[in-house]
C-alpha cells in the first residue's frame, strides 16, 4: 500500500494532507483522508446530490425505525407509567387508578400479573439489553447494517405482535428479555450513520431521527387512548389485543423495508445500485475515509485500546448520567405530571409538552452543533439545562413552575442522547475501537437506566428519585468538561509537535500509518470540541 503526504507551511503553522492512493488489492485498509475539523469545505453539486439521496432513503427509513421501536417499546414495557403509578398506590387506589393506558385496557387484570412481575418486566428488558449491546456494535460490519436493522426491527415487531398472545406472566417476563436482546442491535445505527455522513454532519441526522422517537413518545398515549376508544372489543379481543397487534404489524412492514431499501455502508456497496450511481459511490467512500478506513473490520487489540483511552471512562459517566434520566423520563413523566393534581386526560395532554420541547431543543441544538462544528460545549449546556430543571422539580411546589421544570429536563436529557452519541463516535478513531467505546457506554448506561426505574418511590415531590437523577448528571456534567479538556490539550499536542517536524524538515514516523493502525492518535486526526 502506498499512501502520498503533503506539507505546506501556511503562515507558520503546517498543513498535513494525507491522500489515498490505489492499492494493489482493493480490499487493503487505505489510508486516512486529512480535512480540517475547522473549515467545512463547499459541496459540490455531485457531493449535494449524493447527501440528498442519503439523507432520503438513510435517515428517512431510520426515523420510521425508531417511530416503530418507540412505538414497539411502549407496548411491550405496558406503558411503564403504569408501572410507576401501581408501584406508589396501594390495592384500593389500584381500582380506580387511571395513570397508563396498559393498565386501564386490562392487560394486568386479564393475564393476572401482580405489580412485582410488572416491575421485573422493566428490568428484564436491559438485561437482554445489556448483554447484546458490545456484540451487536461490533456485528454491523459483518452482518451489513441493512440485514442487521431490518431483520431487529423485524424481531422486535413480531414479539409486539407476541405479546397479544401472552396469556401469564411468564411469557412476558421472556418476551420482554428477548425484546431487550432485539432492541440492542438497533443501536448500531450510530455506527452505520458515521459510516455515510462526516464528522460535521452526523448530530443533524442523528438528532433528525432520534427526534421521530420524541414524536412517538409524545403521542403514544393518544394512539393508545384511540386505541381503547374505537377497537376495544373488536372480534371478541380487548383493546390492549389490538394495541400491540397494530404496533407490531407497523414495525414488520417498516422493518422489510429496512432490509430491502436500505444501503449498506458505502465501502460495502456493490457497482451499479438502485439509487446510488458508481460515481456516487465512489465519492461516498472518499467521504467515509475522512475519518473511517475502508473495509475495515474486527480487532481484538483495539478493545483493549479503547479501554485504556483516558476519555472512555468518562464518556461512560456521561452515558450513566443521561441514559438515568431518560429512563426516568420516559418511565414516569406521566406519574409526575399526575401528581400535579390533573385528570388522565389532562396528563396525557400536559405529557405531550415536554416531548414537544424537547422536539424542537433536538433539531435546533443538533443543527447548530454541525453548523459551528461544536459538540462538547452544547452538551455541557444541555447537562446544565437538565440540572436546572431538577433543582427547580425538588425545590419548587407551584405546578406551573414544575411543568416547565420537567420541560427543561426533557429538553436537556433527549438532545443529549444525540449529542453524546456523536461527539463520542466522530472523536474516536478505528472501527473497532469506536464500536467499543460505543457499546461499553450503552452497557454503562443501561445498566443506570435500571437505577432509574427504581428510584421513584417517594410521590408527590418524589426528592429522592430527582435528587439522585441530579447527582448524576452533575457528574456527566463534571465528566464532559474533563473530556472537552483533554481532547483541546490533545489537539495543542499534535499542532505543537506538527509544527516542530515543518521547523525541522522531518516527518513525524506515524504520518504514513491509517487510523485502523494507530486510531484517534494519528497525527493528523483533531478532536471536535
Amino acid at each position: 500500500m502506498a499512501l502520498s503526504v503533503e506539507m505546506e507551511k501556511l503562515e507558520g503553522k503546517e498543513e498535513i494532507r494525507v491522500e489515498q492512493c490505489v492499492a494493489d488489492d482493493p480490499k487493503e485498509v487505505y489510508g486516512f483522508v486529512y480535512e480540517d475539523p475547522k473549515t467545512v469545505p463547499k459541496k459540490s453539486p455531485e457531493e449535494r446530490r449524493l447527501l440528498l439521496k442519503a439523507d432520503l432513503l438513510i435517515v428517512g427509513m431510520t426515523s420510521l425505525v425508531f417511530l416503530v421501536n418507540q412505538w414497539a417499546h411502549n407496548g411491550t414495557l405496558l406503558l411503564p407509567s403504569t408501572m410507576a403509578k401501581t408501584f406508589l398506590i396501594d390495592d384500593e387506589e389500584q381500582d380506580r387508578g387511571n395513570i397508563g393506558n396498559a393498565r386501564v385496557m386490562g392487560f394486568q387484570e386479564d393475564l393476572h400479573i401482580s405489580n412485582g412481575q410488572f416491575y421485573n418486566a422493566i428490568s428484564l428488558y436491559y438485561v437482554g439489553y445489556i448483554l447484546s449491546i458490545l456484540p451487536a456494535s461490533l456485528s454491523v460490519r459483518f452482518l451489513k447494517p441493512h440485514r442487521q436493522i431490518g431483520g431487529c426491527v423485524i424481531l422486535f415487531a413480531t414479539l409486539s405482535c407476541c405479546m397479544a398472545a401472552a396469556k401469564n406472566a411468564g411469557t412476558v417476563l421472556a418476551l420482554r428479555i428477548i425484546f431487550g436482546f432485539a432492541s440492542a442491535f438497533l443501536q448500531a445505527l450510530t455506527l452505520y450513520i458515521s459510516m455515510w455522513y462526516k464528522r460535521n454532519e452526523m448530530a443533524t441526522r442523528t438528532g433528525i431521527f432520534y427526534s421521530a422517537a420524541t414524536i412517538a413518545g409524545g403521542f403514544s398515549g393518544l394512539i393508545a387512548y384511540a386505541i381503547q376508544k374505537n377497537l376495544d372489543g373488536a372480534l371478541g379481543k380487548p383493546s390492549w389485543y389490538w394495541l400491540f397487534i397494530i404496533e407490531g404489524v407497523a414495525g414488520i412492514i417498516v422493518g422489510l423495508a429496512c432490509w430491502i431499501l436500505l444501503p449498506p455502508s458505502p465501502d460495502q456497496l456493490k457497482k451499479n445500485h438502485w439509487i446510488f450511481s458508481n460515481k456516487e459511490i465512489e465519492l461516498a467512500i472518499s467521504r467515509m475515509q475522512t475519518y473511517n478506513v475502508a473495509h475495515a473490520g474486527f480487532t481484538w487489540k483495539q478493545m483493549w485500546i479503547a479501554l485504556k483511552d483516558p476519555k472512555t471512562v468518562p464518556f461512560w459517566f456521561i452515558s450513566a448520567g443521561i441514559s438515568l434520566a431518560l429512563a426516568s423520563i420516559s418511565a414516569f413523566l406521566p406519574s409526575f405530571i399526575a401528581e400535579f393534581g390533573y385528570s388522565h386526560v389532562q396528563t396525557q395532554l400536559f405529557s405531550i409538552i415536554p416531548y414537544a420541547c424537547a422536539f424542537v431543543t433536538l433539531i435546533v441544538v443538533n443543527v447548530a452543533s454541525d453548523r459551528l462544528n461544536l459538540k462538547g460545549v452544547f452538551l455541557m449546556g444541555l447537562l446544565c439545562t437538565s440540572i436546572i430543571g431538577y433543582v427547580i422539580l425538588i425545590a419548587v411546589h407551584n405546578v406551573k413552575v414544575k411543568i416547565f421544570a420537567t420541560c427543561l429536563i426533557t429538553m436537556g436529557t433527549f438532545p443529549g442522547v444525540t449529542l453524546m452519541g456523536a461527539w463520542m463516535n466522530i472523536n474516536t478513531g478505528g472501527f473497532t475501537k469506536r464500536a467499543t467505546t460505543w457499546g461499553t457506554a450503552e452497557i454503562v448506561g443501561q445498566c443506570f437506566a435500571i437505577l432509574g426505574s427504581h428510584i421513584y418511590t417517594d410521590p408527590p415531590q418524589y426528592v429522592k428519585g430527582h435528587s439522585i437523577a441530579l447527582a448524576f448528571q452533575l457528574l456527566a456534567l463534571l465528566s464532559a468538561v474533563f473530556n472537552w479538556f483533554w481532547m483541546r490539550w490533545l489537539n495543542q499536542k499534535k499542532e505543537k509537535e506538527a509544527f516542530e517536524h515543518a521547523e525541522a524538515g522531518t516527518t513525524d514516523p506515524n504520518l504514513h500509518k491509517t487510523l485502523e493502525d494507530i486510531q484517534d492518535y494519528h497525527p493528523s486526526f483533531r478532536y471536535i470540541l
